[in-house]
């Protein structure tokens, strides 16, 4: 596999961790301390070397920027708020996903060990999967919000945080992971920085009038990532779990 790909993965995967975190809410005064913050499309020419720009536009990439204005702010604020749906809020936690799996089935590091990790003080009689061959588990853990499989990989600091539903593309890529069993932890032990008491990040918060912004760097963003992907079939796949979920 070319040196390329993992470094445009990981590039990739940065900018989706700050687009998923945005949530579109109705137009509120906001405390001095929240400033703006521009979040840019992927991939952000400002930072591609010619090596990977000639790699992505031979996957058919436009490289164009785009970027919108957020306003960063605490969980505790945001649940105050009134939400906007926003369609785009969705398309990108399911762009998310299809390179989650795309990394886990493709960038060829060894899968170490599969955890099934969700708030066990809240919920601690939940339904967990045993194993991937566990459809049941799989699917009944699936059905909460905070439920989610870290797998864990081979020379790797950082695990992937997947929802079950994609366990099927998983399985589909990848046949012998089937045999993996899956360890029960609870979510907070895996958060980063920059949570409340309960695991949650951040949101990056737009208001209606950027929603067009937003379309333009989501739009973007996806069909680069589906474009480094390369995989139509897993794309399409992956789509259709989302939507039957």
């Amino acid at each position: 596999m070319t040196e390329l790909l993992p470094k445009l993965i990981k590039s990739a995967s940065g900018t989706l961790t700050k687009l998923t975190k945005i949530r579109c809410v109705e137009s509120y005064p906001l405390p001095s301390s929240c400033e703006p913050a521009n979040l840019f499309s992927w991939p952000n020419t400002r930072f591609l070397d010619k090596d990977g720009a000639s790699f992505l536009e031979g996957r058919g990439v436009c490289l164009r920027d785009g970027h919108i204005k957020t306003f960063p702010v605490p969980y505790s604020l945001y649940g105050e708020m009134e939400k906007v749906d926003d369609p785009n809020v969705a398309t990108i936690k399911l762009t998310r996903t299809v390179l989650d799996v795309f990394q886990i089935t493709a960038e060829g590091k060894p899968v170490t060990g599969i955890t099934a990790v969700w708030d066990t003080s809240e919920h601690p009689n939940r339904t967990v999967p045993t194993s991937m061959s566990d459809t049941q588990g799989l699917r009944e853990f699936g059905t909460h919000r905070d439920s989610f499989l870290l797998f864990h990989r081979e020379g790797e600091k950082y695990d992937i945080k997947l929802r079950p539903f994609a366990v099927r593309s998983v399985l589909r890529e990848k046949p012998e992971l089937r045999e993996f069993a899956i360890s029960h932890r609870d979510l907070r032990k895996f958060v980063g920085e920059k949570v409340d008491s309960r695991g949650r990040k951040n949101r990056n918060i737009v208001f209606p009038a950027h929603r067009d912004y937003l379309r333009d760097v989501v739009h973007q963003t996806n069909d680069a990532v589906e474009k480094l992907v390369g995989n139509n079939n897993l794309v399409s796949e992956i789509k259709t779990l989302y939507r039957s979920k």
